[in-house]
C-alpha cells in the first residue's frame, strides 16, 4: 500500500490543511464504517453526504478528512477542497501518471470482470486489478491509489451508466491499452441505445490522456467510433473469430478458433490463436459459455501485447476461478446449479441460457429467472426477447421472481413453453422449495438485485469449472 505525503496531497487537490497530519496518510476510504487505520476519509457528496461521517471515520481509525466544508468541533486533520470528488480524483489522477508500468483499462456492456480478472492472473502476482466491482467514478480512483512499487502493471475495470461519464474516468485513467469487451443493451436509462452505448465506451480511448492501443472484437466494428479508429489508423488490434490461413493476418488482426473434445472425464475446450509474426498459441481454456470464451480469447490477446510469452499464459490460465456469483457451477444432492447472478443485460442472459439449455440437453432443467434492471422503456420488449431465442424442452420448468421477470414469459412461449412449464412467483420464498426439490440441473440467473444467489441450497459445493457469461 502507498503512502501519501500530506503536502504533496495538498499541492495535488488544490487543498488547504486545517491541522497537517504528523504522518504520511496510508490511504484512502470512501466509507467511514469500513476504512483502515491511518487512512484518509474522502467525504463524498452523494445521496448521502459523506461530511456528516467525518467524526465516525476519526472514531474508525482516520488520519484525515477530505473536506468541502472544515468541521471544526471535529479533532481530525482536515484537507479542505472546493469539491470533494474532483479533488479525489485528481489525487488519483496524479498518482496515476507516477507509476511507470502499463495500465490496462477495461470496459464494455458485460464480460468486464471476467476479462479483467483473467487478463491481470496471465499478466503475474505483481499485476494490479480492481477488487470486485469497483468500477465507476468513485471505485476507479480507489483503485489507481492502491498502486504501489511493488506493482509492475495494472487492469482496471471501468463502468458506466451515465452520458459523460467515461471521459473523465479517461482523463484519470490514462490507459496504455483497452480492452473492449462487446457493446450490447445496458443501462439504458442512462445510455439510450446502442449507438450512444458504443459512443461513450469509446471515449476511454478517445478521451485518454494518451493515445492507447486498442483490442476488440470483430463485432465492434459495426459502430462509428470502432471504424474510425481503424480508419485513422491509430493503434488496435481486431480480434477475429475463426480458423484462417495465416498469411492472411496483418499488425492490427489477429484471429481464433476454439473446439470442444470429449474424453473420459467430460468436456475439454482448447484456444488457438493466431498473431502478426507470432508463432500460434495453443492452450486449454475452460468449458464456458460462448461470451466467456470470447472475453478468454481478448484476455490472451492483450497479455500477449505487453509481452506475456506463451509458456507462461498456459501454465497461468488454469489457476482462473470465477467468482462465487459470476458463472459458478455448484454440486449437491447429485444436482448441478449454474449460479450467474452477479449482472444480467440482455447479452449475457442470452448467452447463459444458451449455454445451459446446450450444456443439459435432454435432461431436467430449472430456469430461476429474476428480471434485468436499468434497461428504461425497452425493458418489456427486452425481456420478451431474450425468452424468444430461448431452446425449450418438455421437461424445462421456468420460474419468474417478480413482476419484470415476468415479462419473460410471452417470449418464451413464442419459443414453444407450455403454460404448465411458466411459473411466476413474487418472491425468493416461493421458489425456494422448488429450487431444493427438483431433481436436476438449476439455473439462476438475473440482475444483481433479485438476490438469487439465496436460493442456492446450503449443501451445494462450488465445482472447479467455469460455466457461462
Amino acid at each position: 500500500m502507498p503512502f501519501f505525503v500530506p503536502e504533496q496531497l495538498s499541492s495535488w487537490s488544490g487543498g488547504k490543511w486545517h491541522d497537517l497530519p504528523k504522518s504520511p496518510v496510508q490511504g484512502f476510504s470512501i466509507d467511514a464504517r469500513k476504512l483502515s487505520a491511518g487512512e484518509m476519509f474522502v467525504a463524498i457528496e452523494a445521496e448521502r453526504d459523506g461530511h456528516d461521517f467525518v467524526e465516525q471515520a476519526l472514531e474508525n481509525g482516520a488520519s484525515s478528512a477530505l473536506v468541502n466544508r472544515l468541521q471544526l468541533n471535529i479533532p481530525i486533520p482536515q484537507l479542505l477542497v472546493e469539491n470533494t470528488l474532483k479533488a479525489f480524483q485528481e489525487i488519483a489522477s496524479t498518482h496515476r501518471n507516477a507509476f511507470q508500468g502499463p495500465i490496462t483499462g477495461i470496459t464494455g456492456s458485460c464480460g468486464k470482470t471476467t476479462t479483467k480478472e483473467v487478463l491481470s492472473l496471465l499478466l503475474g502476482s505483481h499485476c494490479h486489478r480492481t477488487k470486485g466491482n469497483l468500477n465507476n467514478y468513485l471505485g476507479v480512483p480507489l483503485t489507481l491509489l492502491e498502486l504501489d512499487s511493488s506493482n509492475d502493471s495494472g487492469v482496471i475495470e471501468v463502468g458506466i451508466n451515465q452520458i459523460g461519464e467515461m471521459s473523465e474516468l479517461a482523463s484519470i485513467l490514462s490507459p496504455n491499452l483497452v480492452v473492449i469487451t462487446m457493446i450490447g443493451l445496458s443501462h439504458l436509462e442512462g445510455l439510450v441505445d446502442l449507438e450512444t452505448i458504443a459512443s461513450e465506451k469509446a471515449k476511454i480511448f478517445e478521451d485518454s490522456e494518451v493515445v492507447p492501443k486498442v483490442v476488440f472484437h470483430h463485432e465492434c466494428l459495426q459502430y462509428e467510433p470502432f471504424k474510425v479508429w481503424r480508419e485513422k489508423g491509430k493503434p488496435h488490434v481486431i480480434l477475429i473469430e475463426g480458423e484462417v490461413d495465416p498469411e492472411k493476418i496483418s499488425c492490427d488482426t489477429a484471429f481464433y478458433e476454439i473446439w470442444t473434445e470429449t474424453n473420459k472425464i467430460g468436456d475439454s475446450c482448447m484456444l488457438r490463436l493466431w498473431r502478426h509474426e507470432s508463432p500460434v498459441l495453443v492452450t486449454s481454456i475452460p468449458v464456458a459459455s460462448s461470451g466467456v470464451h470470447k472475453n478468454i480469447a481478448l484476455s490472451i490477446l492483450a497479455a500477449c501485447e505487453q509481452g506475456i510469452s506463451h509458456q507462461a499464459i498456459s501454465e497461468r490460465l488454469p489457476q482462473y476461478r470465477p467468482s462465487t456469483l459470476r458463472a459458478a457451477s455448484f454440486q449437491g444432492r447429485g444436482r448441478t446449479y449454474f449460479v450467474d447472478c452477479y449482472n444480467a443485460n440482455p447479452s449475457s442472459m442470452k448467452d447463459s441460457i444458451e449455454f445451459f439449455s446446450s450444456k443439459f440437453k435432454g435432461t431436467p432443467k430449472l430456469y430461476i429467472l429474476g428480471g434485468m434492471e436499468e434497461l428504461g422503456e425497452q425493458g418489456m420488449i427486452l425481456h420478451e426477447e431474450v425468452g424468444s431465442t430461448a431452446t425449450v424442452e418438455t421437461t424445462d420448468l421456468f420460474v419468474m421472481i417478480g413482476e419484470k421477470a415476468s415479462w419473460f414469459a410471452p417470449g418464451l412461449m413464442r419459443s414453444g413453453a407450455m403454460p404448465e412449464q411458466l411459473v411466476i412467483l413474487n418472491d425468493l420464498d416461493s421458489a425456494r422449495s422448488l429450487v431444493d426439490d427438483f431433481q436436476g440441473s438449476v439455473l439462476l440467473k438475473g440482475s444483481r438485485s433479485n438476490g438469487l444467489e439465496e436460493l442456492l441450497p446450503p449443501w451445494a459445493v462450488q465445482e472447479e469449472k467455469v460455466f457461462g457469461c
